[in-house]
């Protein structure tokens, strides 16, 4: 009998478990532009309603224009419903990696396994890559992997990666200088890649 650390359910459980963090990462991101919004709009409006009591008809109108710039930020980018809903992925895949803890690992369980990731990432919206291989690094420090699997993402990458994705190139070029000084498969190694 083998277990969900070796081989092909090694590779299932990493990749939910990756997938978790993925979303709450995702999420904390929408949340956090979420609240700054709220909080601009809170206190510019706050600040613009005094102004305007106290005559300071110039100073009115500017933070009028911020709380409207906010709001039109708020409307187009739609922080709070992506928040939702990375939050509602989040939970789905916690579920499925409390399912797989709880189950023999069968090859029967794999495959139920493996149709369910699939029917969770059908509701996924495009995934943002440097965030999914910065959450691939938080999941093999998580299981005691050696940092040489850590996919070697630049300060900018991990904070920008949220809006656009670049650096690819070189990271790439990592993974196939990896890929010629490591062996193909191992249990150690981590499931997904900058291939994926």
């Amino acid at each position: 009998m083998s277990d969900w650390f070796e081989g092909a359910y090694h590779d299932i459980s990493f990749s939910v478990e990756k997938c978790r963090r993925y979303h709450a990462l995702m999420q904390a991101n929408y949340d956090r532009w979420y609240n700054l919004i709220r909080v601009a709009t809170a206190l510019t409006g706050t600040s613009g309603f005094f102004a305007l009591v106290a005559g300071g008809t110039e100073t009115a109108k500017v933070l009028t224009g911020i709380v409207a710039a906010a709001a039109t930020f708020d409307q187009v980018f739609r922080f709070n419903r992506k928040a939702r809903t990375h939050e509602a992925l989040t939970r789905r895949f916690t579920d499925l990696s409390s399912k797989i803890a709880g189950w023999e690992p069968t090859p029967a369980n794999l495959k139920k396994a493996r149709a369910e990731r699939i029917r969770i990432e059908r509701d996924e919206p495009p995934v943002k890559r440097l965030i999914d291989l910065l959450a691939q690094n938080e999941e093999v420090r998580a299981r005691g992997i050696s940092d040489d699997y850590c996919v070697p993402l630049s300060r900018w990458q991990r904070r920008f990666g949220y809006v656009w994705t670049f650096g690819m190139l070189r990271l790439e070029r990592w993974e196939a200088e990896q890929r010629k000084f490591k062996p193909t498969t191992s249990q150690q190694e981590p499931a997904d890649s900058t291939g994926a």
